[in-house]
């Protein structure tokens, strides 16, 4: 599925991130991101997309910056170039998953053979009527941009989690609890 657009939204009465992608044909499918959900996703993402830049950049400058340096120079140049003016197209034609945003209960990330990132959300719901899932690929400059607006929307949360804070030791750690990360449980 190719995305044309992206936004992510805190609401404060859900207590969640919404997140509305659409593509160029008029489909829009929304996702629910709880705090669990961000918290266990965010750094895999994040060094998903640190891998993505290194693996499309040279080891080296010519002015003898550091690695790391280079690949911070290649995310802001990244935003630079995405559209963060244009507003969301909310006139959906097609709504693929429903009109329900999916809760994501369940996320899988492969790096795909093109340099880009396949996400992948699933809601696994006891009890419910089965359940729904969509996968969507993002390469670095819309997975730059996605991020960006996951910072965005935290800042309104009140979580005390931030994206661009962690060290490599604590992407480590979140990329482990997210692997381990058990579905959450509902009461009715």
């Amino acid at each position: 599925m190719k995305i044309h657009q992206l936004q992510a939204a805190y609401l404060i009465e859900q207590d969640r991130i919404l997140v509305r992608l659409n593509t160029p044909e008029g489909e829009e499918l929304r996702l629910w991101l709880t705090r669990r959900m961000v918290k266990n996703l965010f750094g895999p993402m994040i060094q998903a997309s640190t891998e993505l830049v290194a693996a499309q950049m040279p080891l080296a400058s010519h002015d003898g910056a550091d690695h790391k340096a280079l690949i911070e120079f290649q995310k802001q140049e990244s935003l630079q170039q995405a559209d963060f003016t244009t507003p969301f197209n909310s006139q959906a034609l097609i709504l693929p998953i429903g009109e329900a945003p999916l809760l994501a209960t369940t996320v899988h990330i492969t790096h795909g053979a093109d340099g880009s990132l396949r996400i992948g959300f699933e809601e696994n719901i006891p009890g419910a009527d089965g359940s729904r899932s969509f996968e969507v690929t993002l390469g670095a400059t819309l997975l730059h941009g996605f991020l960006h607006l996951l910072e965005s929307a935290l800042q309104q949360t009140g979580w005390d989690l931030t994206l661009g804070g962690l060290d490599e030791p604590n992407q480590n750690k979140l990329a482990d609890a997210f692997a381990a990360a058990v579905p959450p449980r509902y009461l009715n």
